[in-house]
């Protein structure tokens, strides 16, 4: 079977999306189909909501797409089909092949454009043969929009590098990984720092000054880091933490901590109870709230009982979302499309 998969993200820039499409792409060639990605390589990157968006506009991008499409294939994914321009051209150029998409957020800001866009938004999602939701909560977000059920399945990950590595015995370092956003909750943690004068913290990601400036000499800021190094940092951690103030569907990064046999404190939003087995496989802590973040890191630290029960359970659940499992899903819904 030839998998086309249409992404809007720029490749470069590190995201969830982004991962997953890579991730599934890999899965389905080791599976034994030709998989192929188009991403954009000029997108325009614009904040939306609390995040940051690519959008394509640019004319050669918009070439080769209409090459792409054009390539022989039999079944088309399109992953954010809604965010312009590559998502709806891809669901308006004619196409024998059956059409899939997937939507992916759960940002509020997602939500007010379905709504209003409500005729249009169906209309172009009706041309897809089957929608895939990545969560209940993307689901949620999406549903003004959506003229049939949709299917839900959640992104994947190559985990395998995760689960090899062996975690730390005797760190003293907690691990935040993400952007330097609002809703990822950073301020929120390097709150919590003030009252954990005996732990340090590594950040790994793009961070602005301003958020640097508030973080005193135990915070280390590493920048982007290379996602092949991400595992060996991640198991140098006494604990990785997610204190998100919302707009997360799953939570990818948090899925890699937990393969990686990390304990887990993060925020108490829908998306990080569906990637922690509605908290099982975690810590979560009301969001926003540094004081109880505080306390729950400061409880993990001097607990090595409940480290351990953490780790052990986060393992198992994160192997959930291993790109071979999601993969054999995607392609159960691929071959109930292309069967005569």
């Amino acid at each position: 079977m030839r998998i086309h998969h249409v992404l809007p993200y720029d490749l470069g820039q590190p995201g969830g999306v982004q991962t997953h499409t890579l991730a599934l792409s890999d899965a389905l060639a080791r599976l034994g189909h030709e998989s192929e990605v188009f991403a954009p390589t000029r997108p325009l990157r614009v904040r939306l909501g609390g995040t940051r968006a690519d959008l394509t506009w640019h004319p050669a991008d918009l070439w080769r797409l209409r090459s792409f499409l054009q390539q022989p294939h039999d079944i088309l994914h399109v992953q954010e089909p809604m965010l312009p321009l590559l998502g709806p051209l891809s669901l308006l150029h004619p196409d024998d092949a059956p059409v899939v998409v997937t939507l992916h957020s759960a940002e509020s800001l997602a939500r007010r454009f379905y709504r209003a866009t409500r005729p249009l938004s169906r209309l172009l999602l009706g041309r897809a043969d089957a929608i895939i939701c990545a969560s209940d909560v993307s689901h949620a977000v999406a549903e003004d929009a959506l003229p049939t059920a949709p299917h839900l399945i959640p992104p994947c990950l190559d985990l395998a590098s995760f689960l090899s590595v062996q975690p730390a015995s005797d760190s003293d370092t907690l691990l935040f990984i993400g952007r330097d956003e609002p809703r990822k909750g950073l301020r929120v943690l390097l709150a919590a720092m003030r009252r954990l004068p005996d732990l340090r913290l590594v950040v790994a990601g793009p961070v602005r000054e301003s958020t640097r400036r508030a973080a005193d000499s135990r915070a280390t800021f590493l920048g982007s880091v290379p996602h092949e190094q991400i595992p060996e940092l991640m198991a140098s951690a006494a604990c990785a933490v997610f204190p998100a103030t919302g707009g997360e569907a799953l939570g990818l990064v948090l899925v890699e901590a937990m393969a990686a046999g990390v304990p887990v404190i993060a925020s108490d939003i829908p998306g990080y109870r569906i990637a922690t087995d509605d908290g099982a496989s975690a810590l979560l802590v009301p969001p926003g709230d540094p004081v109880e973040l505080a306390d729950r890191i400061l409880e993990l630290m001097q607990r090595v009982d409940l480290r351990g029960e953490l780790a052990a359970r986060g393992r198992e659940t994160a192997k959930r979302f291993a790109a071979s499992t999601i993969a054999e899903q995607h392609l159960d819904l691929y071959l109930s499309l292309t069967r005569p």
